[in-house]
């Protein structure tokens, strides 16, 4: 899904199609945002590691569907 699908998907109802929609967004943009961070040297390398290694350890602890579908698609390196 893609942000221009999310109104069409609304008016069919897909609530719950849009809510992994956006929560798998949101990881991205954290994953992102935390690479950012290592960059711009406000998180050393274990550091980041660290906080990767918590977002794994949350995709790993979940069942949701898209969750498991997003940890797959992300490699470990």
């Amino acid at each position: 899904m893609h942000g221009a699908d999310v109104w069409p998907e609304y008016l069919r109802g897909g609530l719950a199609r849009i809510r992994a929609y956006c929560e798998t967004d949101v990881l991205n943009t954290f994953l992102i945002y935390l690479r950012f961070e290592l960059l711009r040297g406000h998180l050393n390398a274990a550091e980041h590691a660290h906080e990767v290694a918590r977002v794994r350890k949350y995709l790993s602890d979940s069942t949701a569907g898209h969750l498991t579908e997003f940890a797959a698609a992300w490699p470990e390196t």
